[in-house]
């Protein structure tokens, strides 16, 4: 039982970590008219465990625009077109200054030695497409003021006073595509301070 969590948690990972590693160059999504995404009234923060033992938050990356990725291990791939049409976009119009891309790994419920090995097996995923991959090990971003759901792929955007700003759960169509690419190019254009 413990190498078939390992061998699926390794997937997960592997799922997360591809479309980033190996993503090609082509335009963005075209998108319409923005519009003004909502607002927290407070600036959101984590602090959750990278793959390298390293703690990193929210906080530590204000002035940037901040996408999380939170997903699940049966979830990892409902997006995966949209995490290589993201990348892309940052790539391709040099935004990595301006933006800071989370993957966070959902693994409430891993306790004990599962969690030690699932942690070594994690950071080897991660080492091999030289990424990070934060660990939720206690359902944090369930949790207020972040709401993201258990057991599903949910995107979030962040603003560089870190309010939540976009957020959809489930897979992302054209529409929803759209929706987020009209909100990060809103979000890039306005100033740094409020």
């Amino acid at each position: 039982m413990l190498k078939r969590h390992l061998a699926v948690l390794s997937i997960v990972c592997a799922a997360l970590a591809v479309p980033f590693a190996e993503a090609q160059s082509t335009a963005p999504p075209a998108v319409v008219a923005p519009t003004a995404p909502p607002m927290l009234s407070d600036p959101a923060d984590f602090n959750l465990e990278e793959t390298s033992g390293v703690m990193r938050s929210l906080q530590e990356v204000r002035g940037r625009l901040a996408i999380v990725f939170y997903e699940d291990r049966a979830h990892t791939s409902d997006n995966n077109d949209l995490k290589m049409t993201l990348h892309r976009f940052i790539q391709d119009n040099n935004l990595r200054p301006q933006i800071t891309t989370y993957g966070v790994a959902d693994l409430t419920g891993v306790e004990g030695m599962v969690q030690d090995l699932a942690r070594t097996a994690i950071r080897a995923i991660a080492s091999q497409y030289g990424i990070q991959i934060l660990l939720d090990w206690e359902s944090r971003l369930q949790r207020a003021p972040f709401n993201f759901p258990s057991a599903n792929s949910t995107i979030g955007v962040f603003d560089r006073q870190g309010r939540l700003r976009y957020r959809h759960s489930g897979v992302h169509g054209a529409a929803e595509q759209s929706a987020l690419f009209r909100v990060l190019r809103q979000l890039l254009r306005e100033p740094a301070t409020p």
